[in-house]
């Protein structure tokens, strides 16, 4: 008895001890437990953490990146002013040399020929000897026709020939031609300088293929067109409607 006894002692210590050990043992492990989730609770806050820092890092980058931008514009701008301003102050500098460069041509100038109000003088002056100039010039030639038409009719008496002087860019055409009588109608006239006893020449054709075709005389002239008679010795073909016909000096 006292042997099974004490055997039974030995197996509820044996027992006690274990139960003691697993206790301790699990009192372990639930505090390597609970320390373990108290860890992944710290890596998830500190994970958390770190993913906030990085978003608010990419926020801050963008945000610089947008201001890096408006920078970069706002200093194109001002390149672009300050290229402005210096290509305008090229300019002013280019038109102060240039305003001086004329003043002193301009100075030299009245030096040579006068104040400006003299100048004005003169040229009041000399725009009233042209005008009397080209009146003169006016009467003078109104008074060479008159000289010349009766010089034609004096020669109608006389029997002599009269040679009667025509514009020297005298160009007209002939707009019909009567070949029984031998005289052409042309589309200048009086207003074109045409007058009575003058002689034009008649050409047709242009460039290498341009030919004389004859001479005409003035018979009587109309305000815009004229009769003509055909002159036979000059006549080198049959005068048409539309040959031209031009001064001898033309």
């Amino acid at each position: 008895m006292i042997a099974i006894g004490a055997s039974g002692w030995f197996a509820f210590n044996n027992v006690s001890t274990k139960i003691d050990d697993l206790s301790s043992t699990l009192t372990t492990t639930e505090g390597e437990r609970d320390t373990a989730i108290q860890a992944q609770a710290d890596a998830e806050d500190a994970q958390k953490a770190a993913e906030d820092r990085a978003s608010a890092a990419e926020s801050n980058a963008a945000r610089l990146g947008d201001q890096i931008g408006t920078l970069k514009q706002a200093v194109t701008r001002q390149t672009q002013r300050a290229d402005e301003h210096l290509a305008n102050l090229n300019q002013a500098t280019a038109d102060l040399v240039e305003s001086r460069q004329i003043s002193e041509r301009w100075r030299q100038f009245e030096m040579e020929y006068g104040t400006r109000d003299s100048i004005r003088q003169r040229l009041a002056t000399l725009e009233g000897v042209t005008n009397e100039r080209d009146n003169f010039i006016a009467e003078n030639s109104i008074l060479l026709g008159r000289i010349e038409k009766l010089s034609v009719e004096l020669s109608r008496y006389t029997g002599t020939s009269v040679k009667v002087s025509l514009p020297p860019n005298l160009a007209g055409k002939v707009t019909a031609v009567d070949s029984q009588y031998d005289f052409v109608v042309l589309d200048v006239g009086e207003e074109q300088g045409v007058r009575e006893h003058g002689e034009v020449l008649v050409g047709r054709g242009a460039g290498s293929e341009a030919q004389l075709v004859g001479r005409l005389r003035i018979l009587s002239v109309e305000k815009s067109r004229s009769i003509a008679n055909i002159m036979p010795d000059y006549k080198n073909g049959d005068i048409q409607a539309g040959d031209y016909v031009f001064s001898e000096r033309n």
